[in-house]
């Protein structure tokens, strides 16, 4: 009897382990015990005990938003209730808003009067100035790059307030690799507050994703005034949009022509999407200028969220878009997933929900890929090497995604007005993605912020680091998270935190100078190593960050305790046996 009852109790526990186990890998977040609190020292908790606050979120508590933290998947909703509008001035984000908040950015910078001359570094420079004629309204044409420059001048000339033009470097050719700052901060890094790029044209006869970029631009400004929500974003969002990063690709491809490779290359005759370092493989293509400049851009700003235009199909890609199993994957692709699977998944399905058409999922034509929910794996799709969003992932800790525009990758132009109305929404609503998830400040025991802190979420070995403001942002779904924060010479930190779906949640930490030569982490050697991301390695990590769901938690007594023991023995088990 007490056999029966032994076996009753083990095959019960272990059901339950294994039910815990898939509900928390299926969903990505990580399931803890409430009574298990960030191990923080005597000295820390005071100054962390008010340290966690909620920042508003423009959102209503109740309201359909499509996230993987209810019952029903982001996949499974078909439509997105109308932009509401934002909450009162006061009541965004009001723990930045006092005296003081406003910083210099790290690309450009301005004395505080609005009438000083704009001063950035030699490898950024700020666009010439222009005569005072008004730009004309965008017309939807095709714009060569002569054209282009102009509007851009002009637009920026006419509108000093909301916008900024600056240049990141210059093609093969020598034409400049132009960017539109549309903030209500143009010149200003606002503190507290994220950086949003939008690439488009890397491939330059991908020619529709050059337009919709400019079209955006307007868009945002001159609806700055007349849309709430709009207004919201640009007081809170400094939006960097570079219509074209192959201006030269572009010049030799033709209207009309959508399939085929005339003016996909850069002058040399390089894939720019191909010539990036790579996560999984070493890519020994030489790095071009227009691939220098993009590199060297992303280093100087953090960005929290980004997305690559591209045309040719219609549908969102996100990470990773490599794998080290690409033999296999000729055969059957698979998804090569990231630590921020989830996250990525819920950006993918927000684009493609917002579009018209593009969450229905339709092949572009018989015999193409159709893709379910209109979003996609890029490995499961076709895997490639030295793409930018995994770069911008691994290496700078930006959230990226690649929107397939059109199923023509240089359309008529009678069409774009029809591919401007339908992607109008989703460009817009993606950038608002930047405000959820954590962000805070990291700051010494003196109160100085500190620059270049490793940080990272527990159970998802993709670092990120902060600015020289010490600021940090991490896009995350609802869910029970802890923080890592740690740099060589201070006491390492760790913090719980939940987020929600209707708010950000604000995490300062504080680090103290170490006085121990090791810590909770390990001896400091073995620290710096995982950390650190070297500019002259071709890999991001001296050691790589492992891939891994699995949440890595202070081991507890008890029956949760038994809980992660059973785990840990199945999945070293699991790995002995499967590798």
């Amino acid at each position: 009897m007490k056999t029966a009852v032994w076996y009753t109790s083990t095959f019960v526990v272990i059901f339950v382990y294994l039910y815990c186990y898939l509900v928390q890998f299926i969903r990505g977040a990580e399931i803890r015990p409430q009574h298990l609190q960030p191990l923080l020292r005597s000295r820390l908790a005071a100054p962390l005990q008010q340290q966690q606050q909620p920042v508003a979120f423009p959102y209503p508590v109740a309201g359909g938003w499509p996230l993987a933290s209810g019952s029903q998947h982001p996949a499974q909703q078909r439509h997105l209730p109308p932009l509401p509008p934002p909450p009162p001035p006061s009541e965004v984000f009001s723990d930045y808003m006092g005296p003081g908040s406003m910083a210099v950015s790290s690309s450009m910078s301005v004395s505080s009067a609005a009438s000083a001359p704009v001063q950035v570094p030699p490898s950024v420079s700020a666009a010439p100035a222009t005569s005072s004629a008004a730009a004309k309204p965008l017309d939807f044409s095709y714009h060569n790059y002569e054209d282009m420059t102009t509007w851009l001048k002009q637009f920026s000339a006419s509108n000093p307030d909301l916008t900024a033009l600056y240049s990141i470097g210059k093609s093969v050719q020598g034409r400049d690799l132009w960017v539109m700052v549309v903030s209500s901060s143009p010149f200003q890094h606002m503190k507290g507050k994220p950086d949003v790029k939008y690439v488009a044209n890397i491939h330059g006869n991908e020619a529709v994703s050059r337009e919709m970029a400019l079209h955006l631009i307007q868009h945002l400004v001159k609806s700055y005034r007349e849309d709430a929500y709009i207004r919201w974003l640009l007081d809170q969002t400094r939006i960097h949009i570079l219509p074209s990063l192959n201006p030269d690709g572009f010049e030799v491809a033709r209207e009309g022509t959508c399939t085929g490779g005339q003016g996909r290359y850069n002058a040399r005759g390089f894939d720019l999407n191909r010539n990036f370092p790579d996560y999984f493989k070493q890519n020994t293509k030489r790095l071009q200028p227009e691939t220098e400049a993009y590199k060297e851009w992303i280093a100087k700003i953090q960005f929290t969220l980004s997305a690559g235009l591209h045309a040719g199909a219609l549908v969102a890609s996100y990470p990773f878009d490599n794998t080290p199993n690409s033999v296999y994957q000729a055969f059957a692709p698979t998804p090569s997933q990231t630590p921020d699977d989830d996250v990525f998944h819920h950006l993918a399905t927000l684009y493609a929900r917002n579009h018209a058409t593009m969450y229905q999922g339709v092949a572009c034509k018989p015999g193409s890929p159709s893709f379910p929910n209109g979003t996609t794996n890029g490995a499961a799709w076709y895997p490639l090497t030295g793409g930018a969003q995994d770069y911008s992932y691994v290496w700078t800790g930006t959230m990226e995604i690649t929107v397939e525009m059109a199923c023509c990758k240089y359309p008529p132009a009678a069409e774009l007005p029809l591919h401007w109305s339908e992607h109008r929404q989703a460009l817009v609503r993606f950038v608002g993605e930047a405000h959820r998830g954590v962000r805070g400040f990291v700051t010494d025991g003196n109160g100085r912020p500190l620059e270049n802190v490793a940080m990272k979420i527990k159970g998802r070995d993709a670092p990120f680091q902060t600015t020289k403001h010490g600021e940090y942002w991490r896009i995350l779904l609802p869910g029970y998270y802890r923080i890592e924060a740690y740099k060589e010479g201070y006491e390492p930190v760790e913090d719980d935190f939940s987020v929600t779906d209707h708010h950000a949640t604000q995490v300062n930490l504080t680090l103290f100078k170490q006085v121990d030569s090791k810590n909770a982490f390990g001896a400091l050697d073995e620290v710096s190593n995982y950390y650190s991301l070297s500019p002259g390695d071709e890999r991001p990590n001296k050691r790589q960050p492992t891939i891994s769901n699995k949440q890595d938690v202070p081991h507890p007594t008890g029956l949760t305790g038994l809980l992660i023991t059973l785990r840990s023995q199945m999945d070293n088990l699991f790995t002995n046996l499967f590798g």
